[in-house]
């Protein structure tokens, strides 16, 4: 492992090294991901460039290489593989056919409004009489409760289907079959406990299950199922299911490998031409242009919006636009959307402040985790804040809230961390629990809160392994700008959408000649550059390194990603520089 730090190396044969202790300009490492094969590269038989960053990703044939490339059908599985979903496919056909009303009952995140959108659009298509229900955040919390049983018993609900939920529901289960009501229950959550052997549990990382891909989001879940539904009906599956799958595939941070890749490729590519007014009047408030998206893009732009519903209203109104065909009522839930949105904005940057001040104040520091408690946060955006600290701190991180004579609380972790597994190792008698193996969520009696940080704080110790210190900034490999050609541009679109698993590549280049700088920004905090190399030259951003614009030389070598600007029609190559040191 090649490693840059307090040392920087200066020329190609890498005999002269600058010292620099304590130097300012290195703001973090830089390391090589993991050291160029040359073996990788004769088995690919592709170009050192193309054939390492297909390396670090775990590619080793050229039969992995062309359908990672790819991304098409064939990365697709048969929904025939997973677990009970014949039987799922069943109950919902003998419900059609005897005009009975079926529910979806989707979670309230991205991941679940949008799986609950795919089986709704789906029962539309195969003529089904169907009603949705999300629970309420705040009033009802997540997955399958009696209350919402009930409701759906009083208007003749005779089958619920689950969505991104329901593989802990055992005993809300065995509630809804007391009152004749069919269960069939898609998820992807950890099982830890079993469900009634006539409920079909579609989920593919069960044990036993031999469906190839385990990594799919409940929206992907939720497709596979619409797509079995659609084959047993003799239909199509409706295009629109897999934009609605990509937008639960990148909002749950599944890692875009396998059948993910697929799904979010297809679902961006269609995306680029929908006519879904819904998407598109939510589109123009975000300022997301539809025919260049990226998955980051909707990472930050969509995605957020629909997640504000349910994090501090009702999660229906996300749902209402990813299915209206409704104009003027696109344009009024885009606009209700886009509101919550900067209200969950203004919320989460008061409340964060307030959280890094107890951090210090508490000297949290020094724990293997940290455990922040604030009586009047709102529950919506508790995982926002458990989130922006475990990032800051490398550490799993539980953020809870006063919710009547219980805590609520949302627990995140760097990866490495089993925080479901720690929850559960206290052996508390928590009033919900759920969640995944780095993202979890529980409520629990107020007078049990110190016994649980204690429990907590024991439990993630056994699991700590040093690897609190601060990520080093990793690159794939280094370049010289006469890499940035056509064909290895051309090679990097078809490694997209890039994301979880499959992170943008990142380039290393030394003795780059910086022939034009300025800061911009209001605050001046971004640099932007004209950097060259030979007969090469490129623009260049730096955001958020306004603060080292003094440091800049007249060369510099630099990390950095490849991005597209678009500008008066025009697209053009940028380096989007994350480190730089002046040389």
């Amino acid at each position: 492992m090649l490693i840059f730090k307090h040392r920087i190396l200066v020329n190609e044969d890498q005999k002269r090294l600058f010292v620099n202790e304590g130097h300012p300009l290195l703001l973090k490492s830089w390391v090589l991901h993991k050291p160029h094969s040359q073996i990788a590269e004769q088995r690919l038989g592709l170009p050192k460039l193309q054939a390492t960053l297909l390396s670090n990703r775990g590619v080793k044939t050229t039969l992995e290489a062309i359908d990672f490339l790819a991304s098409d059908e064939r990365l697709s599985s048969d929904p025939k593989l997973l677990p009970n979903i014949d039987k799922g496919v069943e109950l919902v056909s003998d419900a059609i056919k005897s005009g009975q009303t079926i529910a979806i009952y989707g979670d309230f995140d991205v991941d679940g409004i949008s799986g609950s959108a795919i089986l709704a659009e789906t029962m539309f298509h195969i003529g089904a009489s169907v009603i949705t229900y999300i629970p309420h955040r705040i009033n009802e919390g997540h997955s399958l409760n009696k209350e919402a049983i009930n409701y759906l018993n009083s208007k003749d609900v005779k089958l619920i289907i689950t969505v991104d939920c329901g593989t802990t529901a055992y005993e809300e289960v065995v509630f809804a079959m007391n009152l004749d009501i069919n269960v069939v229950v898609t998820d992807h959550h950890i099982a830890n406990e079993p469900m009634p052997d006539s409920v079909p549990l579609v989920n593919p990382g069960l044990k036993d299950s031999i469906y190839p891909f385990k990594h799919l989001t409940g929206a992907g879940v939720a497709l596979k199922f619409s797509e079995a539904l659609c084959k047993n009906f003799g239909i199509d599956t409706p295009n629109y299911l897999y934009i609605l799958a990509a937008f639960g595939t990148i909002a749950d941070l599944g890692p875009l490998i396998g059948e993910n890749r697929f799904i979010v490729k297809r679902g961006i590519d269609l995306l680029r031409d929908t006519d879904r007014p819904g998407i598109k009047a939510l589109a123009d408030r975000a300022k997301c242009n539809l025919k260049t998206v990226s998955a980051r893009d909707l990472s930050f732009t969509l995605i957020p919006r629909l997640n504000a519903a349910g994090r501090l209203d009702s999660a229906k109104t996300s749902l209402e636009i990813l299915t209206t065909h409704d104009i003027g009522q696109a344009e009024s839930l885009a606009d209700n959307l886009d509101q919550l949105n900067t209200t969950r904005r203004n919320l989460s940057t008061k409340a964060i402040q307030v959280a890094n001040q107890l951090v210090i104040d508490e000297n949290l520091q020094v724990d293997p985790a940290l455990f922040v408690y604030f009586t009047d946060w709102h529950p919506g955006i508790l995982g926002l804040i458990a989130g922006r600290l475990s990032d800051k701190y490398r550490r799993p991180t539980v953020a809870a809230c006063l919710d009547g004579d219980n805590i609520r609380a949302s627990v995140r972790g760097p990866k490495g961390y089993e925080i479901l597994d720690g929850l559960l190792e206290t052996k508390l008698d928590f009033v919900k629990i759920g969640g995944h193996s780095q993202a979890a969520g529980f409520t629990l009696k107020l007078s049990e809160i110190h016994m649980f940080k204690e429990l907590f704080l024991q439990a993630i110790s056994k699991q700590t392994n040093g690897s609190l210190d601060e990520d080093p900034l990793k690159y794939e490999c280094e370049i010289e700008l006469s890499d940035i050609n056509t064909d290895n541009l051309k090679f990097l679109k078809s490694m997209e959408p890039f994301g979880q698993a499959n992170s943008q590549p990142v380039f290393l280049t030394r003795g780059l000649e910086v022939y034009e700088s300025r800061t911009v920004g209001k605050t001046n905090n971004h640099i932007k550059l004209i950097v060259q190399q030979g007969s090469k030259r490129f623009d260049a951003i730096g955001f958020g390194l306004g603060s080292k614009y003094d440091q800049l030389g007249s060369n510099m070598d630099a990390i950095y990603k490849l991005g597209e600007n678009y500008w008066a029609g025009n697209v053009t190559i940028q380096l989007q520089i994350i480190d730089f040191v002046g040389v």
